[in-house]
């Protein structure tokens, strides 16, 4: 039976924060020492500065599927691919996002928890307000219900997490510039999800959780 994998999330209070910019940088160096790292999903919305590093790392093929319109598609993780692959570790975006009608598993932290089983592993990126026990007052801060969720255990069992926590007044700055996100994105983005007092808010939130991890591993020990 293969030995468990890890589970690194890159773990923010907000979109743009730099989570999947620090993750492709940590892989670039995990590269250089030798290991077998493999990219299995950044999302294509990130901004030009984090998408230009993935050059030099092999990406996997992603899993096409057909929408419900039948002409359009959708680009998913391929979790048959990567466990063919099967890579030291691997770099998976967006750990709460819900996959596509047609895939193995409901949720994208369900593909991670099989790749970890199967010995890989596994770097990936989280918002505060996709924590299920943070979501209710993510959710009041933003005025707006948040759906991509991930169990509170998934976060709790990582063996590191790795907060990203720039002071909101540089991450609306770089906003502001379109550093953040891709330009056909920016529409997409949850309105009030960039103001101060909203950011504040949900940094509170992410220092919280990741101090009571801290603590809780402390117990342990």
């Amino acid at each position: 039976m293969a030995k468990r994998g890890r589970l690194k999330i890159y773990f923010g209070y907000s979109q743009g924060v730099g989570k999947t910019y620090r993750m492709l940088k940590d892989a670039h160096e995990q590269a250089r020492r030798g290991t077998d790292i493999v990219i299995g999903y950044i999302a294509d919305h990130s901004g030009t500065e984090t998408m230009e590093l993935t050059e030099g790392l092999e990406v996997l093929r992603y899993k096409i599927i057909a929408g419900s319109k039948g002409t359009d598609t959708l680009t998913e993780f391929h979790l048959e691919g990567a466990l063919f692959r099967r890579p030291q570790a691997i770099l998976i975006d967006e750990m709460a996002h819900t996959n596509a009608a047609g895939s193995k598993h409901e949720k994208r932290f369900q593909d991670i928890e099989e790749l970890l089983s199967a010995g890989i592993d596994v770097y990936t990126t989280v918002n505060a307000q996709q924590i299920e026990s943070l979501s209710k007052a993510a959710a009041e801060t933003l005025k707006t219900p948040l759906a991509e969720l991930i169990p509170d255990y998934v976060f709790d069992c990582a063996e590191s997490v790795k907060l990203i926590d720039p002071e909101p007044e540089e991450l609306i700055k770089r906003h502001r510039e379109g550093k953040v996100f891709s330009r056909d994105q920016t529409g997409n983005i949850v309105k009030g999800a960039f103001k101060k007092n909203n950011l504040d808010k949900l940094r509170e939130l992410s220092i919280k959780k990741t101090t009571d991890r801290i603590n809780q591993i402390r117990e342990w020990i």
